[in-house]
């Protein structure tokens, strides 16, 4: 029987993207971002808690990850070691046999359920079921080692922008930037918008996204197209991705949100947001809502012009 190599990793929340990218080159096919609980003790050691010093040190930027890889790619962990400890990050290990890690993995995938005014979007796993209410509007998703089903606090505060802007507004056209899995694009179907257009530059994504829209027979255009290559503009223009990115991207992804359109943007710490608004602004919008989950926060915002 297969073995794999559960790896737990802690550090700031500043060096995630790199923490993640070395778990990936390190052989796992996914990264699960868990809840962060009491230190262990042989952690406090390493050069993590320069975190001090980087962003303040508090409790809440502290980010824990979990990855697994093969058993026989356990020469890959001093490597990783050695890169972690260069952002200030650590990890520990435990072994699995392929039965106990895919039972753990699944276990960990969780239904997501926003609400507002009697509806519901109900996002589950195909293998676990979701006792129905009345309004639910129920999204299935197979999210691949590598996704989610919409649990991460950034994909929920876009599902419930969404599902707000859907309940106020008519919405003919929405365009999802960085789709991932698709949830996003497939809820807009569910919702009864007419043309749905979702976009990502990871193959992987491109192909799970696919999948899930052919599992809910949603009809959501897909594409590797990056959003300076799309056409046309949209009634709601949706992009969870970095600070960095929404920064750099604001020209073209301001230039699909149609005149009296919104713009809901994700993927966004607290202490950026007033940064990303202020990318925005000038290209004609003005604040709408604001969300906030932990130290993540999401924008709305309406394009007057």
């Amino acid at each position: 029987m297969k073995l794999w190599i559960e790896i737990i990793a802690l550090g700031p929340r500043a060096r995630e993207d790199e923490a993640i990218g070395a778990l990936i080159a390190a052989g796992s096919p996914g990264v699960e971002e868990v809840e962060t609980g009491p230190l262990p003790e042989t952690l406090l050691s390493y050069t993590t808690w320069t975190i001090t010093d980087e962003i303040g040190g508090e409790q809440s930027q502290v980010l824990k990850l979990k990855a697994f890889i093969p058993e026989h790619e356990r020469g890959r962990l001093a490597l990783l070691d050695s890169v972690l400890k260069t952002i200030g990050w650590s990890f520990e290990t435990a072994i699995y046999r392929d039965q106990d890690w895919s039972v753990k993995w699944r276990a960990s995938i969780k239904p997501v359920r926003v609400s507002y005014k009697g509806s519901s979007l109900v996002v589950r796993p195909t293998w676990k079921e979701v006792p129905k209410r009345p309004g639910d509007i129920t999204v299935k998703i197979d999210p691949g080692m590598a996704f989610g089903t919409g649990s991460h606090a950034t994909t929920r505060m876009c599902l419930a922008a969404f599902l707000y802007l859907a309940g106020n507004n008519k919405i003919s056209s929405f365009l999802d930037v960085g789709t991932g899995s698709g949830v996003l694009a497939i809820s807009a179907k569910k919702l009864k918008v007419k043309k749905a257009v979702a976009l990502d530059i990871d193959p992987i994504a491109l192909k799970i996204a696919r999948k899930n829209a052919l599992l809910n027979r949603a009809a959501v255009t897909i594409s590797k197209r990056p959003v300076e290559g799309v056409r046309g503009a949209f009634s709601v223009v949706t992009a969870n991705i970095l600070a960095g990115e929404l920064k750099r991207l604001s020209l073209p992804i301001a230039a699909r949100v149609e005149a009296g359109g919104y713009l809901i943007l994700s993927g966004i710490l607290s202490g950026e947001a007033a940064s990303v608004q202020e990318a925005y602004l000038p290209l004609g919008f003005k604040p709408s809502k604001r969300y906030s989950i932990g130290e993540w926060a999401a924008l709305v915002l309406k394009r007057c012009s």
